[in-house]
């Protein structure tokens, strides 16, 4: 099954005037506006929010796209070509966000396909994590054809 078959767009869905393109440093604040209303970081440092994009659109092994609608960011996802030294290659969505008024009119299936055709593209498998608690994640990415691979704890220590 190609990716394109699994992600197939609803009627009536926003893909007609919707635009999907890499990032660029002057969606910072899009971006930032998007991820905040969800919940991921807050909106109040636009500098460090640029000084990380312009990081990340600089490294060879990510990839950001956002989804844009009327010249407003709408959506973004954040993948990240990951290498293990005792583990093949992978692609791997960081981040996914599409901002309330967007959900459920194709612009979170139209980004995750940017990320599925660079993992098709370089012969890798593509992964995502989300957290347990997010079921509505979770129902999308089984949806968009992810299986479930493994459950795991993830530890931190802040120092």
């Amino acid at each position: 099954m190609r990716p394109s078959d699994i992600l197939d767009h609803r009627p009536g869905d926003w893909t007609t005037s919707m635009k999907i393109r890499l990032a660029t440093p002057q969606d910072a604040q899009g971006i930032s506006r998007v991820a905040s209303a969800l919940g991921y970081l807050p909106h109040d440092d636009d500098a460090l929010i640029l000084q990380r994009l312009e990081h990340l659109l600089a490294s060879r092994h990510d990839r950001i796209w956002v989804a844009e609608q009327a010249d407003e960011v709408i959506g973004w996802l954040h993948a990240q070509h990951v290498f293990r030294v005792a583990s093949a290659d992978f692609i791997e969505i960081l981040g996914l966000s599409v901002a309330q008024e967007a959900q459920r009119q194709g612009a979170g299936r139209a980004l995750a396909r940017q990320a599925i055709a660079w993992a098709t593209d370089e012969a890798l498998t593509l992964r995502v994590r989300t957290h347990e608690a997010r079921d509505i994640a979770r129902k999308f990415y089984a949806a968009c054809g992810f299986t479930l691979a493994k459950t795991q704890c993830v530890f931190q220590m802040t120092t």
